[in-house]
């Protein structure tokens, strides 16, 4: 009567969210003539989280791209709204630009206002955490691109430290 073995195992939450840099800028001076985009950041997202992960982000400043030496700043468009920067006029935008689900059983859905084209729309951030991307299930090596994109006016102060600090934060959905 006393034949049968139980074998039993635990598999341990994982999650591990990097960033390729804690920097990024732009590769050209801006101009009123056109929308910089800058060079850009990878943030890699790895968990075994059955139900998926999100992604959130906010600016710390919440003002925009801020300069103390110009004493002026390039505003952020309204957060968690859909914007397109113009040629031109002052504004600025942080987007996802592309994404990979890597191995997984999840499907990545990047939030509406910041999924951008790459070339002149995103949405702006502020202190408040917003929603960029989520998955639907587990991923392994998981990215998405994010760029922050700006316009200035041909009367925005000239000075080389306009400046904002973006923080990334995600989490599994166990």
């Amino acid at each position: 009567t006393n034949d049968s073995i139980v074998v039993s195992a635990t598999v341990p939450p994982t999650f591990n969210l990097a960033l390729s840099s804690n920097v990024d800028s732009f590769s050209t001076a801006l101009s009123s003539g056109s929308v910089k985009v800058s060079t850009g950041n990878t943030v890699t997202v790895s968990t075994n989280a059955k139900n998926g992960w999100f992604v959130w982000a906010f600016s710390v400043s919440s003002s925009g791209l801020t300069s103390v030496v110009g004493a002026s700043n390039i505003p952020a468009t309204t957060p968690g709204t859909t914007a397109t920067v113009v040629a031109g006029t002052p504004g600025y935008v942080f987007g996802v630009t592309g994404n990979s689900a890597g191995t997984g059983s999840g499907a990545i859905t990047v939030a509406t206002a910041y999924s951008s084209n790459g070339t002149t729309t995103g949405s702006g951030l502020d202190t408040t955490i917003r929603q960029i991307a989520s998955s639907s299930g587990t991923n392994a090596g998981a990215t998405l691109t994010i760029k922050e994109l700006a316009a200035i006016s041909a009367t925005t102060p000239a000075a080389n430290d306009y400046t904002d600090t973006i923080t990334i934060i995600g989490a599994g959905y166990f």
